[in-house]
């Protein structure tokens, strides 16, 4: 499931959780789950909809409530290391 930006940026929408994945190089997608439905927002090309900043998010969806937000970065640092078991490398943060 996908969102269009322009579907979730009003004062009567409720984003029950907005997870901001950071990418390397300053790319975040924004993953929602609005109206029971989860999926990430989604640009005219039905491909997920890049940001460049969690200001730029913030600001995007600032008409719209939101319940929960959370920062995700995921590290590569284990696969650098050699580590032979994959384990959860995630940070989580609230926003």
């Amino acid at each position: 499931m996908a969102h269009r930006l322009e579907h979730l940026n009003f004062q009567d929408v409720v984003i029950d959780k907005l997870t901001v994945h950071s990418f390397e190089m300053g790319l975040y997608l924004a993953e929602v789950d609005f109206d029971g439905r989860n999926g990430y927002i989604i640009g005219d090309n039905n491909r997920p909809r890049p940001f460049y900043s969690v200001s730029q998010v913030r600001q995007e969806l600032a008409a719209a409530t939101i319940k929960e937000a959370y920062l995700v970065h995921a590290s590569a640092y284990d696969e650098m290391v050699g580590q032979s078991e994959k384990t959860d490398n995630r940070l989580i943060l609230p926003l």
